[in-house]
């Protein structure tokens, strides 16, 4: 409110209420050109509320690292790859408990009953119950089991591309936690500049209207301002939803609303090209991708199983030992006692319907197409990291560029509005030129944060992407600054020249019959 009475009160030591219908409320057009311009006015009001409640102060501002410790706690989808993480890390604990000793118990208790025909009491067959009680425990260790052996290097061989996979996954998930509170920047910063150019092109519009008024200027010039205004509005609603989502990705990572995020401060590094050339860059990738490195476990992994499935060719060989305490209660005297025995027990596959042959074969192809996936995982990261390389440098100058683009921008617009004053310019021309200047800034603002996301891109082509990075990017956002119409536009406070009729002359004769 503040900001829009300042706004009020520029306006009225120039002769111009803005805010005020009443100003308008008694101009007199044609019948089918009865604008209302106090509905401008309001929207312009909304607009610049809705700027202000997006620069107001709070007492807690989240920054990127607090972000990312948010959503280490709270994403879901992260708390469901680090589980499924910590299952795959069972698989080779499984696997090794094929190699080693198997210690299994056994007890049973039976209730007999026996009711011969003919009792023959030589042969202790009469009526009589009796009860049959048997425990004992039994070991076993393998000798020889290729089929276990090659097994457990497998299962090792998937935990390592498991542990790869996971590293490829926190890597993506710093860069997703980074370009979702990014976005919401810059979807911000984006509505300020949509914010402003409605403000202008609203200022615009109700100028005209009044030169319109007093016959300075043609219908068709109220035509064109009012074109303007109504691409504005469509322009500034577009970037609300904008917005609106960004915020919404962010909630879903972070579990937390926060309108006050800190800012990527304006003194940056976003100009300057990645460190290194980009053969140091492409030769990390080659060895630190973790994408490369879960291909090449993929690969060996293949590789195992393949000799898995040939080693049921092989025998197998365990030592075996039983210990056993049997009472039968009497019915059989010569069982009962206790007994122990240790055997070698020998396997010897010989045919199992042509099985093996089909499992080796499906192995070998399933083997090649592992060599091939991890070539073409090595061609990609050269390739990922050569197009973020010359992206970030692409974008090293375009932050410049666009820089200086702002600069001509508002030069630009300074000379069209003082030949529109003059009588040189045209309406379409000066609205074309407040587009473009809040254009330049939007293109500014979103070449800023490429430049930081694509050097996040780089690092996790290479391999390098860590929460290091995370901290050492915090450093580089200011938690008391805010995005803001005003803030970001500070030439909308700029006072409005009154409308003047020129004296002695017909006010229509200087534009409505050029």
């Amino acid at each position: 409110s503040s900001a829009m009475s300042a706004l009020t009160e520029k306006d009225k030591t120039h002769g111009e209420d803005l805010p005020s219908t009443s100003v308008y409320g008694n101009l007199r057009y044609p019948p089918h050109y009865a604008w209302d311009c106090s509905c401008i006015m309001r929207q312009l009001y909304k607009t610049s509320m809705l700027s202000l409640a997006l620069a107001s102060p709070l007492t807690w501002s989240m920054d990127l690292q607090q972000a990312y410790e948010l959503a280490l706690s709270n994403d879901p989808d992260w708390s469901s790859t680090v589980e499924n993480y910590h299952a795959t890390q069972e698989t080779s604990l499984q696997a090794r408990s094929a190699l080693l000793p198997n210690f299994s118990a056994n007890a049973s208790i039976s209730s007999n009953h026996i009711d011969p025909t003919e009792p023959i009491p030589s042969f202790g067959l009469y009526n009589r119950t009796y009860t049959d009680k048997t425990y004992g425990v039994q070991a076993m260790q393998p000798l020889f089991n290729a089929d276990a052996w090659h097994g457990y290097h497998l299962a090792k061989a998937l935990t390592s591309q498991a542990q790869a996979n996971f590293a490829n996954d926190e890597q993506q998930f710093i860069l997703n936690i980074a370009t979702t509170y990014f976005n919401v920047l810059r979807a911000r910063e984006n509505l300020a500049y949509a914010q402003a150019q409605e403000l202008a092109i609203g200022r615009q519009l109700a100028q005209t209207k009044k030169r319109f008024e007093v016959g300075m200027v043609s219908i068709t010039e109220v035509h064109e301002a009012q074109a303007a205004y109504d691409s504005s509005v469509a322009d500034r609603i577009s970037a609300e939803t904008q917005v609106s989502t960004s915020e919404e990705n962010l909630f879903t990572m972070t579990s937390k609303h926060d309108d006050q995020l800190a800012v990527l401060r304006s003194d940056a590094p976003v100009t300057e090209p990645p460190e290194g050339n980009e053969s140091s860059w492409i030769n990390k990738a080659t060895e630190d991708n973790p994408r490369t490195i879960a291909a090449r476990y993929a690969y060996q992994a293949a590789q195992e199983t393949t000799r898995q499935q040939r080693s049921d060719y092989l025998p197998n060989l365990a030592l075996v030992g039983n210990w056993q305490d049997v009472n039968t209660g009497g019915a059989n005297p010569l069982s009962d006692g206790k007994n122990s025995s240790v055997a070698l027990q020998l396997s010897v596959p010989i045919y199992s319907g042509g099985l093996t042959q089909s499992k080796v074969r499906q192995a070998l192809a399933h083997e090649y197409a592992a060599r091939d996936q991890l070539a073409y995982a090595q061609r990609l990261a050269i390739q990922d990291t050569h197009n973020s390389y010359l992206t970030v440098t692409t974008d090293a100058a375009r932050v410049k560029a666009r820089q200086q683009a702002v600069s001509s921008s508002q030069s630009a617009l300074i000379a069209t509005q003082a030949g529109y004053d003059v009588g040189t310019r045209d309406i379409v021309e000066v609205l074309q030129a407040q587009r473009d200047l809040y254009a330049s800034k939007s293109a500014y603002a979103n070449a800023r944060y490429d430049y930081v996301l694509d050097g996040l891109r780089l690092k996790a082509a290479a391999g390098e992407l860590s929460a290091v990075d995370i901290a050492h990017l915090n450093r580089w956002l200011d938690p008391e600054a805010s995005i803001s119409v005003n803030s970001l536009n500070p030439e909308i406070n700029a006072p409005q020249e009154p409308v003047a009729v020129p004296g002695g002359a017909h006010p229509g004769s200087l534009r409505r019959h050029q």
